[in-house]
């Protein structure tokens, strides 16, 4: 069988390369007999939509020539020998990425019917607006045979739009890629300037208006002041809010914002540094930053919205706070670092992230493709 894996791949950044890339490699592993071929993007964004600094980071090794550039998210005519490669490269079905419907005109317009299609949906719709985001997005999943939602958030949002596709609820697998056994506590601490003692939250990934992060800044006036919180993630909100609520509540001494992209290399050095990872999400369905989390042990401080608590057992690995509030998050922040004082605590994560394992993953989606 002969089966198309196709989203961004590397040297795309972001966590949905990351996962096309690990799922194909899963795929590739877990079933020798099959044909799987990695696909992506010639275009993503085009340069004018795109927030960041770059779409782009540098070859780490996964930028491999097997991967076919094939798809333009916004080239008509690309589309069209898209539409030629697919129909010619005798595939028995397709695995889609789907996260932003953007992306359905074009996606559309290159995959024909006739191949069995699964779509990944990292979103069903996205959590910022779009124009015309439920009919793109109807359209879109309409045209698959399965779509596979990562919550029970995004099962419900699947079903209000009445799809005639079959949905398959999984989960979204552990990011263990980024463990480095040379990147330990003490020396991810001196490298970044922390002390041995210092009580450390991180917040780590894009920052953007959905994610919360004035809130977690707010909360940190209600900690005691041996707290202190790392913001390490590239913006792609209003930088000056948040720089603004750090000043105003006079937490410079007490807050570091690294604003940039951090390669693959160097992930390991901030959650390794780090006590708890806080993700004060305003609205979500998922999070692939705290599946980077349990991989590295470390306890989680979520807030209480879609699929997040499906990814903590409350008093056990971590907490869950109520979404828009500080002091939700300050409670429970004070809590998480109670609970990393439970010497059991760490062989808990462990356990819950194993829950998450890439290849049972693979095994669900395959049996429903065969």
């Amino acid at each position: 069988m002969k089966t198309g894996v196709a989203g961004p791949f590397p040297p795309y950044r972001g966590g949905i390369a990351q996962f096309s890339m690990r799922l194909f490699k899963t795929l590739t592993s877990s079933f020798p007999e099959h044909d799987f071929v990695p696909i992506s993007y010639r275009r993503l964004y085009p340069s004018v939509l795109f927030p960041g600094t770059s779409q782009l980071e540098p070859d780490n090794g996964q930028n491999s020539d097997e991967i076919v550039r094939q798809i333009d998210s916004c080239n008509p005519f690309k589309w069209i020998s898209s539409r030629k490669y697919f129909k010619n490269s005798g595939f028995d079905n397709l695995i889609i990425q789907w996260w932003n419907p953007f992306f359905a005109p074009s996606l559309l317009a290159s995959i024909p019917r006739a191949i069995p299609s699964a779509a990944v949906c990292h979103n069903v719709i996205p959590h910022e607006s779009f124009p015309f985001a439920g009919r793109l997005s109807r359209n879109f999943l309409n045209r698959m045979n399965l779509a596979v939602v990562h919550s029970e958030t995004d099962m419900k949002e699947a079903e209000t739009l009445d799809l005639d596709a079959e949905l398959l609820k999984l989960y979204h697998p552990i990011y263990d890629q980024y463990n480095n056994p040379e990147v330990t506590r003490e020396n991810a601490r001196k490298q970044l300037g922390y002390s041995k003692t210092t009580r450390l939250i991180l917040f780590f990934g894009l920052v953007r208006s959905y994610k919360g992060v004035q809130d977690l800044v707010r909360s940190m006036s209600a900690l005691p002041d041996k707290i202190s919180l790392l913001i390490v993630g590239e913006c792609y909100a209003d930088r000056r809010e948040i720089t603004s609520i750090i000043s105003s509540l006079k937490l410079s001494d007490r807050i570091r914002w690294i604003d940039e992209f951090v390669p693959d290399d160097d992930v390991a050095i901030y959650f390794n540094a780090a006590d708890v990872v806080a993700l004060p999400y305003r609205s979500a369905t998922q999070s692939g930053v705290a599946q980077i989390a349990l991989s590295f042990g470390r306890i989680l401080v979520l807030t209480d919205t879609g699929g997040l608590s499906e990814l903590v057992d409350p008093g056990s690995t971590g907490f869950l706070a109520q979404p828009w509030s500080p002091s939700s998050l300050a409670e429970s922040i004070l809590a998480a670092f109670d609970l990393a004082s439970d010497p059991d605590t760490e062989n808990r994560i462990r356990l819950k992230a194993a829950s998450f394992s890439w290849e049972t993953y693979a095994e669900e989606l395959m049996k429903k493709l065969q």
